[in-house]
């Protein structure tokens, strides 16, 4: 009978340990599963993401798993609407293609919320270096032996932007056929699908300029000619005369010239979908405002496409408390 007993308490502490490791390996496979975030990005955010994505884990207890993909813009809208990718987080330098190609297919709001400038990035190897100015620097870009690059029209919003900076200065220098001067010189090795792939170009010597966003250059400590406002795409006084500039991408798609504006959304079949809200009102927070400010990329004050009141409710109180 005590043996009988004896082995009734053994089965019911084996049975206890059993459940016990199975609560277990459910509950590490619900955190492991809750706790992993994919987000496809503009090249341009990379080091501002990283820097948000290390100061959220700082203020949660479950250190979130962040599997980042860069691309150009682009490319990046195009990844989930015509390749049928999965990510949590979509996030691109230029708002309008989010409208373009997402909405409202794939997404069911995107938010506005931060800027920058189109510069022309150099190093001191950079031949004329100490003579490129603001008014020069088309001039300069055609000596014999100067090699500039820009990012691929389509694929990157850095691209068709530099594209129509160059329509523009041919109304601002008044000088007619420039556009299709410093396009046609431009070696075709010279054109990446990203512009922060020209930054290794520039710091090799292989490059001697680079159109670039500000906050590229100022991320990699490279020397920047700031362009004219009415050129750089930064100033919403200037919206009009950015308008003026018109392209048109390889698959049809229009493009028009206005000032540079980021957007961030949240796919609709997005698998870690709270998570990705937290994540999304912790960067639009003052937090995260502060890193992107540092980084050369301010945040302009946000707008969504849809009313406000119909946002997920952590990303609606960040837009308001930021308003």
């Amino acid at each position: 009978m005590k043996k009988l007993v004896k082995l009734m308490v053994v089965l019911l502490l084996l049975i206890f340990i059993v459940a016990s490791l199975e609560g277990c390996a459910q509950k590490n496979l619900s955190q492991s599963d809750v706790s992993e975030l994919s987000i496809i990005h503009a090249g341009s955010l990379a080091q501002p993401l990283r820097q948000v994505e290390d100061q959220f884990n700082k203020t949660n207890t479950l250190s979130v798993i962040f599997k980042d993909q860069s691309a150009g813009s682009i490319e990046t809208v195009k990844a989930v609407s015509e390749l049928h990718q999965k990510f949590d987080i979509v996030v691109v330098a230029d708002y309008t293609l989010i409208a373009k190609y997402l909405f409202p297919d794939y997404v069911d709001w995107y938010i506005q919320f931060a800027t920058n400038k189109l510069v022309l990035a150099y190093t001191d190897k950079s031949k004329f270096a100490k003579e490129i100015n603001v008014n020069n620097w088309y001039e300069i870009l055609q000596r014999k032996g100067v090699e500039f690059g820009f990012a691929d029209p389509n694929a990157d919003p850095c691209g068709y932007r530099t594209l129509l900076m160059f329509q523009l200065a041919e109304k601002y220098y008044n000088r007619p056929s420039l556009y299709g001067t410093i396009v046609g010189i431009c070696p075709k090795n010279n054109i990446k699908s990203k512009s922060v792939e020209l930054i290794s170009l520039l710091q090799s010597g292989e490059l001697d300029y680079a159109f670039e966003y500000q906050s590229v250059a100022v991320q990699n400590n490279l020397k920047f000619m700031e362009l004219p406002p009415k050129l750089d795409f930064s100033n919403t006084d200037y919206a009009s005369f950015y308008s003026e500039a018109m392209l048109t991408l390889k698959d049809g798609t229009v493009v028009k010239g206005m000032p540079i504006v980021y957007g961030i959304t949240i796919p609709r079949d997005a698998e870690h979908r709270a998570l990705a809200e937290q994540f999304v009102a912790f960067l639009l927070s003052d937090k995260g405002k502060e890193v992107f400010e540092k980084n050369g990329q301010p945040f302009v004050p946000f707008k969504a496409n849809i009313p406000v009141e119909n946002l997920p409710n952590s990303i609606k109180d960040a837009i308001q408390k930021g308003q």
